[in-house]
């Protein structure tokens, strides 16, 4: 019987022919013989092609399934412009005193020059209390500065009385469209849920700050809201601040909105707040002296260890979602004291002055990317300690780890030592984050940042344009 099988490749017939059993058969037995290995072998191949289109299948099921994940995971991050990275002071000013609120928006750190002229504070002996150069010193009271975020407080700084909050009211809003801000962050805080106040200070300031104005130009960049504890309550929030983006004919999510963290079931419920607020969330506030009354702590003490146990859920919360964590104010305002002599005083002002740059310093190297302040010096005193934490020397540090692992990768090596210093690719990371955080701050010039790709174009073009 003739043999039908087609599947006989030359190289299996040379195989074949140098085979010993093959050369011993019979004429049809070799024909027989040869036709039953080819057909094994084509067996045999259809099987790994089989296995190959089901494993390329697979593979492309678990693909998908990873780009999914990863968009999932994008989905869960705050897209924060580069601007909402320097917020280093939120600098706070009651609501009812509107020529406090024009000093603060508009002068910034000005004032402290005089103010430490008038305590006989000099230069050198600032210096010497924060433990910095004079050089230092003086350069940042040669160069006023505008507060990297203004918050006009219609909350704890002003009393509870109607008349004091209807002015209150008047006065955010005149002062978000009148007021010299710069390149101020503007924000409002309203009277917190439980007051009687808060849905009418939130329609009232919200909506005659825009009124008859385009959405570009809308003079409010959010709002910070006081004492959430619930995700319900915040539910409420976000619907109303999007009622009022639809009046206002704002974009979506136009409002940003920050919260403070100052109550146990804050710190509890935070993830969830967080991944709430996501869409519109520019950072979250440590409230040190509600949360430290709540949970009866005997002192309100910035560095309590539980104080610092609740930095540190915040840190870890913001950082997974890429925004900034902003630590309590000092309430121990740098303020002369009637009762006691200049020198006293002197003594008194500089203490607190160092507090507040140590309590800037310590929230820092827990994470923290800013602080609340409420008085020119304690503006002063913290724009100084986020500054010289981002130094000439650390600077070039950076840059240079980071030029070092560009130029492994391109020797198609990995993992470096740089001074004794292990740098890959999470060293890199970190090195990234720090530098543009540095172009954020103004610490690093715009075109080093885009040159070493931690800045994006569109965000170069903006800050050119500032």
């Amino acid at each position: 019987m003739a043999c039908k099988c087609v599947l006989f490749p030359s190289r299996d017939k040379i195989h074949l022919k140098k085979s010993p059993l093959f050369l011993n058969l019979p004429a049809a037995g070799r024909t027989r013989f040869a036709c039953s290995v080819s057909r094994r072998r084509c067996l045999m191949r259809r099987t790994r092609n089989s296995q190959r289109v089901k494993m390329e299948s697979l593979f492309k099921k678990f693909e998908d399934r990873r780009k999914e994940l990863l968009a999932r995971a994008d989905a869960r991050e705050a897209e924060l412009p580069l601007r909402y990275l320097a917020q280093q002071a939120h600098y706070t000013t009651p609501a009812g005193n509107y020529d406090i609120i024009l000093k603060a928006v508009e002068r910034g750190t000005a004032p402290a020059a005089r103010i430490l002229e008038k305590l006989h504070i000099s230069a050198p002996e600032l210096a010497d209390t924060l433990g910095l150069d004079t050089s230092v010193l003086e350069d940042a009271l040669s160069r006023p500065r505008h507060a990297p975020l203004v918050l006009i407080d219609g909350e704890d700084a002003q009393a509870l009385r109607d008349d004091v909050i209807e002015r209150g009211r008047d006065n955010a809003v005149r002062a978000f469209r009148e007021a010299k801000w710069g390149r101020a962050l503007r924000f409002y805080r309203p009277s917190g849920l439980e007051l009687e106040y808060c849905t009418r200070d939130l329609f009232h300031v919200l909506l005659q700050a825009g009124e008859n104005l385009p959405p570009e130009h809308y003079p409010i960049d959010g709002v910070i809201f006081p004492k959430l504890r619930h995700v319900d309550e915040l539910q409420w929030l976000c619907d109303l601040l999007a009622a009022v983006e639809t009046e206002m004919g704002l974009p979506e999510h136009r409002i940003k909105l920050q919260f403070l963290v100052e109550s146990a079931w804050a710190v509890l419920n935070l993830p969830e707040l967080v991944q709430l607020a996501l869409p519109r969330l520019t950072g979250i506030i440590l409230g040190n002296a509600d949360y430290s009354a709540e949970v009866g702590l005997p002192v309100i003490a910035t560095d309590h260890p539980v104080i610092d146990w609740v930095r540190h859920e915040m840190v870890n919360v913001a950082g997974a979602v890429g925004i900034p964590a902003i630590d309590n104010m000092t309430i121990n305002y740098p303020v002369a004291d009637p009762t006691l002599e200049a020198r006293a005083n002197k003594r008194r002002v500089l203490a607190r002055l160092k507090e507040c740059f140590d309590d800037a310093r310590h929230g820092l190297q827990l994470g923290m990317s800013g602080k609340w302040v409420g008085h020119p010096l304690q503006l002063f005193v913290t724009l100084l300690a986020y500054d010289t934490a981002f130094s000439e020397q650390r600077l070039a540090e950076e840059l240079h780890r980071l030029d070092v692992y560009r130029r492994s990768i391109e020797q198609e090596q990995g993992t470096m030592v740089i001074r004794g210093v292990m740098t890959d690719r999470a060293m890199d990371r970190h090195s990234r984050a720090l530098l543009r955080k540095a172009v954020a701050l103004g610490r690093l010039a715009p075109d080093k940042g885009l040159q070493i790709g931690v800045i994006s174009q569109q965000e170069f073009d903006a800050l050119r344009q500032k």
